[in-house]
């Protein structure tokens, strides 16, 4: 739900054509994914890096109530489009309130997974930004190619998660 996916074992049951019955693992009514398995196994890999310095989004159970975002990011990069090479990132941070989020600290991470038929590893940037003042952030950092980069900003305050957000951004320049 609310755009999180899980891991779930399942035991499969005969095939039918194209279907298989699941017996045990899924509830009924339950999605699942069907394709896409490039884009998950791409997040799956991002989302083990990011563990290095920030906690992962809250599981589906956790993301309603109580754990709804904190504050609201809104992200830009100069240049935009970003390009490969040095870039400047930016982020406004609100409450949701609107009012600016000052004293947090925010980290931009860009990364790109590993395409090993094209001979290429995993890359990835972060960048640390500095308050700028009324709920801004800056820093600069460098992009090692173009291409689609998947982007996960985070912000905490008192060691505690603020806000998070993911995008993709497709950089100009080539590899």
């Amino acid at each position: 739900g609310n755009g999180y996916l899980a891991p779930q074992d399942v035991t499969l049951g005969p095939r039918a054509g194209d279907y298989y019955s699941v017996l045990k693992g899924l509830k009924p009514g339950e999605k699942i994914v069907t394709s896409a398995n490039f884009l998950i196994d791409s997040e799956s890999q991002l989302q083990a890096a990011l563990g290095s310095f920030a906690p992962p989004p809250p599981p589906p159970s956790a993301a309603s109530g109580q754990a709804a975002a904190k504050a609201n990011i809104e992200f830009t990069t100069s240049p935009s489009p970003p390009r490969k090479g040095q870039i400047t990132a930016r982020v406004k941070l609100t409450g949701a309130d609107g009012k600016p989020i000052e004293g947090a600290e925010v980290k931009v991470r860009f990364f790109m997974p590993a395409m090993p038929a094209m001979g290429m590893s995993a890359m990835q940037s972060v960048i640390a930004l500095t308050g700028k003042g009324g709920g801004y952030y800056e820093g600069s950092g460098k992009l090692q190619s173009g291409g689609t980069w998947q982007v996960t900003v985070f912000a905490q305050k008192g060691g505690q998660t603020v806000a998070s957000k993911q995008l993709s951004v497709n950089a100009e320049g080539g590899m």
